[in-house]
């Protein structure tokens, strides 16, 4: 047999025994451990169904009380009373700020953060509403635009335009969806120009035009060159 075989099988034999030597050290270490193991895996499985149970028995009934209690307000919101759909009518119905406080964990509590956002904002309670949209939490594209651009209106309608810009950004680019887009970059110019920052309103109304260079009969295409003659002056 040549050297070099038998530095191989030399060196599986090692590897073999050490493979031995591992597994009889992880058996030793579970013999010796089997009490504090089971003790510990029992904890996991415990939290597990802990867990479970509490959003069996908790949350889903208490996202099903807030989905009752909704109703109420919802329907006053839609009647343009919005100070009773956010504040509610003790003894009778809650508002959308009680329901927030009462059932903010579930998903109808979070919706309800979005409609007592909007409450507040009608209300020119700037300060609430952004608070609001701010702990509204969502993964859909079109809410999350939504909640980008409210909080933009809110910051601008107070007073802080260049802080609102950005948001306004953020909402453009949330959704894929075109009225949404051009909406917010529209007002994302729009804004960046009243700050002075043609060079920023400029790659808004570019990004309008080069994506949907039809829309509003052509429109952004006109602030394009504008800005672009004013970026050159």
């Amino acid at each position: 047999m040549s050297k070099k075989n038998k530095k191989q099988e030399f060196e599986t034999e090692e590897f073999v025994e050490k493979l031995d030597r591992t597994a009889f050290n992880v058996e030793n270490f579970v013999e010796k451990n089997s009490k504090v193991l089971g003790i510990v895996i029992g904890a996991i499985v415990l939290v597990a169904l802990g867990y479970f149970a509490y959003l069996k028995l908790v949350v889903e009934p208490k996202s099903d009380l807030a989905l009752s209690e909704m109703v109420t307000a919802e329907r006053l919101f839609d009647q343009d009373s919005i100070a009773k759909a956010l504040n509610g009518s003790e003894g009778s119905y809650l508002g959308l700020q009680q329901i927030v406080d009462e059932y903010g964990n579930t998903d109808a509590g979070n919706l309800a953060k979005l409609k007592a956002g909007v409450a507040y904002y009608k209300l020119g309670d700037y300060t609430n509403a952004i608070k609001m949209f701010e702990d509204f939490d969502t993964d859909d594209a079109v809410l999350k635009a939504q909640k980008f651009g409210m909080i933009g209106n809110a910051l601008v309608q107070s007073g802080k335009v260049e802080d609102g810009l950005p948001y306004y950004v953020k909402a453009a680019k949330a959704s894929e969806v075109a009225v949404i887009e051009q909406m917010y970059y529209t007002k994302a110019g729009n804004i960046a120009m009243s700050l002075g920052k043609n060079d920023e309103a400029l790659k808004y109304f570019q990004t309008i035009a080069d994506k949907y260079p039809s829309a509003n009969n052509g429109e952004a295409e006109k602030f394009v060159e504008r800005l672009k003659y004013a970026t050159e002056q």
